[in-house]
């Protein structure tokens, strides 16, 4: 569906242009996000995949307008919604767009619900907030979306406090507040980190579900492969709050061209693997966004650097089409002569 609406020229729902985000602290400016760009159509899911601190929560909290200011400020950059840049928004414009026509799903539902209101009432706040209805009526959607995402009894659950629900019930419940008001654009930040595996599975499958049934577009945000590889469309992976590679999946995973992703897919445990085997690991740790390296981010860490990579910046571009990536060898990578992939030596 999401490729068909590629392929058949429609909008994008949702488009990031250069978006900059920084920290102004006492120790410098933090430069989080630092000139980040993509395109979300209708009916497909985007994945944003990389470590902490790469800016994957900061451009989901950018693009909501939630940066905490001081002493955060979006310094550069659009963020068109349906053509509208949401930087030129008012307070109150911005309101009736948050949670009513983009919605987002945190990563902690303990947290990031409110302990001393039922579930229900948390999600008819939302209903109400947007919707204009009675409180009635917002019961009845609050039950109806409770129903949606597969909670039982919800008559029963809308009453209920988060603390009487398990995990997965509860980030059931976000699903739910997320959704009420039928959002374009759903952004879902690490959605199943703190659930184990079966729920896990559970929750995607849901969100692939409510997909189809309601047709929005997804930000996937997270640092898991696998949950890429099962959900998403398309993905951008990001690193030192830049996207270095961008594709389908079925090209990221089969046609690798940044040593980066190349670390990062080296490193997942397969099956099969022997127990004596030590898992690969990327060496080296994140950058500090207070003091990037100078020419390429990942240098530090990559075992195809030369020396001119540390001097020269290298931009994100076409190396095949639909497939941009920010590599100054992507050449040699594409001719065969070096590899992506890290040797076991190096990992």
């Amino acid at each position: 569906m999401s490729d068909h609406a590629r392929k058949s020229g429609a909008e994008p729902v949702l488009s990031v242009r250069g978006l900059q985000t920084h920290f102004f602290t006492d120790d410098g400016v933090v430069r989080a996000v630092n000139g980040v760009s993509f395109d979300v159509y209708p009916g497909e899911t985007l994945g944003i995949v990389g470590e902490s601190g790469c800016g994957k929560s900061v451009t989901a909290l950018s693009i909501l307008r939630l940066i905490p200011s001081p002493p955060g400020r979006i310094v550069g950059g659009e963020i068109l919604y349906q053509g509208e840049n949401l930087l030129e928004y008012g307070d109150e414009a911005m309101r009736a767009v948050r949670g009513n026509e983009i919605s987002m799903i945190f990563q902690e539902p303990m947290t990031s619900l409110n302990p001393v209101y039922t579930c229900g009432e948390q999600i008819m706040e939302a209903v109400r907030l947007h919707q204009k209805v009675s409180r009635r009526e917002a019961r009845e959607r609050a039950i109806e979306m409770l129903r949606l995402v597969g909670i039982p009894l919800p008559e029963q659950r809308i009453s209920e406090y988060p603390h009487q629900l398990s995990g997965g019930m509860r980030q059931r419940v976000m699903i739910a507040m997320a959704l009420s008001c039928n959002p374009s654009v759903l952004i879902a930040d690490e959605p199943t980190t703190a659930l184990d595996v079966t729920i896990q599975a559970q929750i995607l499958e849901l969100l692939n579900r409510l997909q189809e049934q309601l047709g929005m577009a997804i930000l996937m945000i997270t640092h898991d492969l696998g949950v890429v590889a099962e959900v998403c469309d398309r993905v951008a992976v990001m690193y030192g709050g830049r996207v270095v590679e961008h594709a389908d999946v079925q090209s990221l995973f089969r046609e690798t061209l940044h040593p980066y992703t190349g670390g990062l897919l080296t490193s997942i445990p397969h099956l099969g693997q022997e127990k004596t085997e030590r898992l690969r690991v990327i060496p080296g740790v994140v950058p500090n966004p207070l003091d990037f390296p100078p020419g390429c981010t990942f240098h530090p860490r990559c075992h195809l650097a030369v020396d001119e990579c540390r001097v020269v910046e290298p931009e994100l571009l076409p190396a095949r089409a639909g497939h941009p990536v920010r590599c100054l060898r992507v050449s040699e990578i594409l001719a065969g002569t070096l590899s992506p992939y890290p040797t076991k030596e190096l990992a």
